[in-house]
């Protein structure tokens, strides 16, 4: 008996196999879809799928198809397979726009993204998508039975997402880690508005503020702890009757004395460390809105203090300005103030003054001495139109040393005008020499007469430089200038020898379908000028130059066919 009913199973699990088989394969339609819809009915997707593909196949009339494709899909779906069922539906609506099963299609779409999306905790990509296809549906089908549903399926998403921006914020509050528990917090109350976290969301922003405010540095806490403060005081305004009102008035009570502290304090802070420019800053409103004298003359002598240390540890070029910003801050001080200055710290205003009479006397040689001669001649032009130094002729001597070397490292052009500047002052040097003899005067007449041997190296330097650089475009085009100017017959010969010697030069440098045309140019050059040359020295030179012309044209020389 018991072989027997198992012969009768397998019969009849081959027959069902071969019948499946036999309508799958047949074109008999009707059958087909019969048969697919009483398996779908007995929720055996997996054989009703395969069915609806070979009838999307065999079906002529559009509805027919998008009927077919349609319960194709949702076979996908019933079998768990979202992600593949979201990706037919979607075929679907853009095969059959304004179908019959468009509308179905588009809540299935988001129905298969609301089947992935996984708890709280992990990663929400399909939510978004499934608040995203569900919206669409709900543009897109206003007046749709599902609404309602789909509504609640969009809250249902929504709460997920606060649960996990809430839950981040949290840990990030609790592992002490303010600045971004207050970023995620502040997010939290602008994507979800009415959340119902909003009053303790609203006073953990205040307590990570003021908690961020208390592990900064000095120079951070009165930014923060003036953002605990107003976040605390908002919190307070809306939350009348809220259980953290106690701990909000306690934050918004010791922000505020800790900025009035800091307002205090912080300037000597960056003093110690250097910033001397936020220190003096911070003093000067400090002794702006101070309210009783003592405050004023306290601040007073602080600022004082910062300013002489800033001027101690300046390089030389800025000392002197340093100093001049001290004597004008003290300067302008009231009588009083000054005079309270004077009493209580008179050793180091004394010691400011004699440090600024004498970095202003000999700022300028140090500045020499350290090869600053641009930053000298500066100082130099101070010191000498300063009438309260007596000015002497080693000043005199070391000013213009410094012009010279200063014009040294000059391009030529530069150079010249340096130079220039150099003899308008030999007069002037020169009359105060006459009138204080001194050891400098033989110094200072050898440094005017080397500034003009100099000079006789002008113009030819001016072409001879960039040639000499490589900069033969700027050397044609200088040559050429002077070549239209008056010049000595030296001159004009070597600087004719230099333009065509720079016009081969600058042929060789240019890529090669360039050269041919720039040998060219240099024999216009040299027919155009050669005649000015007399001496046999450039003759020779320049014969060897032409050589070179003559080689150049051959070997670039374009050949017509």
């Amino acid at each position: 008996m018991r072989n027997l009913l198992l012969v009768a199973t397998v019969i009849l699990m081959f027959g069902c196999k071969s019948t499946f088989e036999e309508t799958l394969n047949s074109r008999d339609i009707e059958k087909k879809e019969k048969l697919a819809f009483e398996l779908y009915e007995k929720e055996d997707y997996y054989k009703a799928s395969d069915l609806f593909k070979s009838l999307i196949q065999d079906k002529k009339n559009g509805e027919d198809i998008e009927k077919m494709f349609f319960y194709y899909a949702l076979c996908d779906y019933k079998m768990g397979d979202y992600g593949l069922a979201a990706y037919e539906f979607e075929r679907l609506i853009q095969k059959f726009p304004r179908g019959k099963y468009s509308e179905e299609s588009q809540f299935y779409i988001g129905m298969s993204s609301y089947k992935k999306s996984p708890p709280s905790f992990l990663d929400q990509d399909y939510t978004y998508r499934a608040i995203e296809s569900f919206q669409l549906f709900l543009d897109k089908y206003p007046k749709s039975d599902k609404r309602e549903e789909v509504n609640k399926k969009v809250d249902e998403l929504t709460s997920k997402l606060e649960i996990k921006m809430y839950n981040q914020a949290k840990l990030f509050y609790n592992m002490g880690e303010y600045k971004s528990s207050t970023v995620f917090l502040e997010n939290l109350l602008n994507e979800f508005p009415d959340s119902k976290h909003a009053e303790e969301v609203t006073f953990l922003i205040a307590d990570s503020q003021f908690k961020l405010a208390k592990k900064s540095i000095e120079s951070k806490k009165i930014e923060r702890y003036t953002k605990a403060k107003k976040a605390s005081q908002d919190f307070q305004k809306k939350y009348k009757e809220s259980d953290y009102s106690k701990r909000a008035e306690n934050i918004t009570k010791v922000s505020n004395d800790e900025i009035i502290r800091l307002k205090k304090e912080l300037p000597e802070y960056y003093h110690r460390i250097g910033e001397y420019d936020k220190s003096i800053g911070l003093y000067e409103t400090l002794l702006r809105r101070s309210k009783t004298t003592g405050e004023q003359q306290n601040y007073a002598v602080q600022m004082f203090k910062v300013h002489h240390t800033k001027c101690q540890k300046a390089n030389t070029q800025n000392k002197v300005e340093n100093y001049e910003a001290l004597m004008k801050f003290y300067n302008e001080l009231s009588v009083v103030n000054r005079d309270f200055i004077n009493n209580k710290i008179s050793k180091e205003v004394e010691s400011a003054k004699m440090g600024y009479q004498f970095h202003k006397s000999t700022a300028a040689y140090q500045l020499y001495k350290e090869g600053k001669f641009f930053n000298s001649v500066q100082q130099y032009k101070k010191l000498l139109n300063d009438t309260s130094i007596k000015n002497t002729a080693k000043d005199w001597y070391f000013f213009v040393n410094a012009n010279y070397k200063y014009a040294l490292d000059l391009e030529a052009q530069s150079r010249l005008l340096q130079l220039d500047s150099i003899i308008t002052y030999e007069s002037k040097v020169m009359a105060q020499t006459k009138e204080k003899p001194s050891s400098y005067d033989s110094k200072i007449g050898k440094l005017f007469l080397k500034v003009k041997s100099d000079l006789t190296d002008f113009p030819v330097a001016l072409i001879k430089e960039p040639y000499q650089n490589g900069k033969y475009k700027v050397c044609l085009g200088r040559a050429q200038n002077l070549l239209r100017s008056n010049l000595s017959k030296k001159d004009e010969e070597e600087i004719v020898y230099l333009l065509i010697a720079a016009a081969v030069k600058h042929s060789k440098k240019g890529k090669r379908f360039e050269r041919y045309e720039r040998f060219t140019n240099a024999e216009k050059l040299y027919k155009s000028y050669v005649s000015r040359v007399e001496g046999e020295n450039f003759k020779v030179k320049l014969d060897k130059v032409k050589q070179k012309i003559e080689k150049g044209l051959i070997k670039y020389q374009i050949k017509e066919e």
